[in-house]
């Protein structure tokens, strides 16, 4: 049994959406585990009593939410859908190359090896680099610590 192309952009996209579903679910769930967390820290006096439990839950959600696995989904997502206009874009170009030297048959023809590895070189490299900047992009604009919150919460800071 083999597996078209076809159907394996669309497992890819099954599995998105089973990520997608877990990160909303992380997301719903965390106002509920911040109230957890609000009366632990206040029965274990690692909080003051005057601090707001919804401020505190503000501040748990900006500072502990699953942010960083929705860069992460963003990213998948849009590489995803990314793939197949670059791969069509690099024939499109190779076969323009192609044709401009002669149309020789043999190794630079599309199809053979060489055009087949450049083409996941390319697009790997446009993915890759895309990631490179979003991610260097995510700890200038990281949330705050839960501790720096809580200071900031109880009027230390």
């Amino acid at each position: 049994m083999s597996i078209s192309p076809i159907q394996l952009y669309v497992l890819v996209f099954a599995a998105l959406a089973v990520w997608l579903g877990w990160i909303i679910w992380k997301w719903v769930e965390l106002p509920r585990f911040a109230d957890q967390v609000y009366h632990s820290m206040i029965k274990k006096n690692l909080l003051s009593p005057d601090v707001n439990q919804d401020e505190f839950r503000a501040s748990f959600s900006a500072a502990e939410g699953p942010r960083a696995s929705t860069y992460r989904w963003v990213c998948a997502f849009i590489s995803a859908l990314a793939v197949p206009p670059l791969m069509m874009g690099f024939n499109w170009l190779w076969d323009t190359v192609w044709r401009l030297t002669g149309a020789n048959p043999g190794p630079y023809e599309r199809g053979f090896m060489l055009h087949t590895f450049m083409t996941f070189v390319f697009v790997m490299t446009i993915v890759v680099s895309f990631l490179f900047v979003v991610m260097r992009h995510y700890p200038h604009n990281s949330a705050p610590s839960l501790k720096s919150e809580i200071r900031r919460l109880e009027g230390r800071e």
